[in-house]
């Protein structure tokens, strides 16, 4: 299946000491695992007043519109593939540009550029097969519009991940620690969102049984059951005790594969608790994304439902990420195979999201047309 796209401009010189690295640069096409390029056209309306949460913003307002062009490309490198190695590069790249409505001073035109650069290195040893992986993502947004268009504050963030892997009869485990240090680039008069700047390291362990439902183990379902625990620290929060969360998760993850259908369901429940009492929270997620296939057609559905609840009611806290907000998103993708290496479709999306500690809300409803090449393949 297709991968979203991440993106990213700092990542993009990074691209050619790969390049640089492949024999005959792209002409190398077996080190060339996949590279996709899409274009799209979108439609979008937003309402609400979500301005509560982060300080209202001058020539706020409660109704906008904005259409949306955007382009990005993806490209997957084989750098070494044999004798159980693998060590691979993936880079992306995206850039987002709208024209905004209904603003009293001016129209916006806010661009967005992201971009990501991630490297994976596995090998299969006698116990089982370990994986490391690098990834670095930025994120910048110029002309940031006021609320509620809301856009996610830039960002530049690093991240490492050890995994190990071993099958056991009919079980396979996992077990993986992570680290990341997040670096929040906020837009003029938002200053303190810099104070959401975080160091976290996670571990995690998680146990997979696979049933196969035909006698040609081409179709079967899965459950993955996890645990897992992190640390995040907050070095701009915080006087003489400075903002420690520890959070604890449990999670279950059900997969389904048949002919025409492939199914995913997600569920995570996490427990967080830290030095700062006043951010202390309980936050549950579902998750569930569904693909069916017809020929050279397919429709995609994903669904999330999250909800987060404070420990103490008058609690006030800054806007943080995936785990901040009350959040229900519903995306639908129809797509069809154009010819060999173009394929295009027609998506919609819509999105809530919203606080319990002021009401503050946006909504996002958006529709559009995008286009996929893969020049080789």
């Amino acid at each position: 299946m297709m991968k979203r796209r991440a993106a990213g401009p700092k990542a993009w010189w990074l691209a050619t000491v790969i390049l640089a690295w492949l024999p005959g640069g792209l002409s190398a096409q077996s080190r060339v695992n996949d590279f996709v390029i899409t274009a799209g056209l979108t439609g979008e309306a937003w309402w609400g007043d979500f301005s509560a949460i982060t300080v209202p913003q001058f020539d706020s307002t409660r109704n906008a519109m904005a259409a949306v062009g955007e382009w990005s490309a993806r490209g997957i490198f084989n750098l070494l593939n044999g004798s159980g190695r693998l060590l691979q590069a993936t880079l992306d790249g995206g850039i987002r540009q709208s024209a905004a409505a209904g603003f009293q001073l001016r129209n916006y035109a806010p661009r967005e550029q992201s971009g990501s650069l991630s490297t994976k290195y596995s090998e299969e040893l006698g116990a089982g097969t370990l994986t490391t992986t690098a990834t670095a993502r930025s994120r910048r947004v110029f002309d940031h519009p006021p609320l509620p268009l809301y856009k996610t504050p830039g960002y530049e963030i690093y991240s490492v991940r050890g995994e190990f892997v071993k099958n056991v009869r009919a079980m396979t485990y996992d077990f993986n620690v992570a680290g990341e240090r997040a670096d929040f680039k906020p837009p003029p008069g938002l200053g303190h969102l810099d104070h959401l700047d975080r160091n976290s390291v996670v571990f995690e362990a998680g146990g997979a049984r696979l049933f196969y439902l035909d006698d040609d183990r081409e179709y079967f379902w899965a459950l993955r059951l996890s645990g897992a625990f992190g640390r995040h620290s907050y070095p701009r929060q915080g006087g003489e005790v400075r903002r420690v969360d520890n959070a604890m998760r449990l999670g279950a993850k059900f997969d389904l594969e048949m002919d025409r259908l492939d199914l995913t369901v997600t569920m995570a429940g996490t427990r967080s608790r830290s030095t700062s009492p006043r951010v202390e929270y309980n936050h549950a997620r579902v998750h569930l994304a569904a693909a069916w296939y017809w020929d050279d057609t397919h429709l995609r559905l994903t669904a999330t439902l999250a909800r987060k609840r404070y420990t103490e009611p008058t609690q006030y806290a800054l806007v943080a990420g995936e785990e901040a907000d009350n959040a229900s998103v519903l995306d639908a993708e129809i797509g069809r195979t154009l010819g060999p290496r173009i394929y295009g479709g027609f998506r919609l999306g819509w999105r809530n999201v919203e606080t319990n500690f002021t009401g503050a809300f946006y909504t996002r409803f958006g529709g559009g047309l995008f286009l996929r090449v893969r020049p080789w393949g």
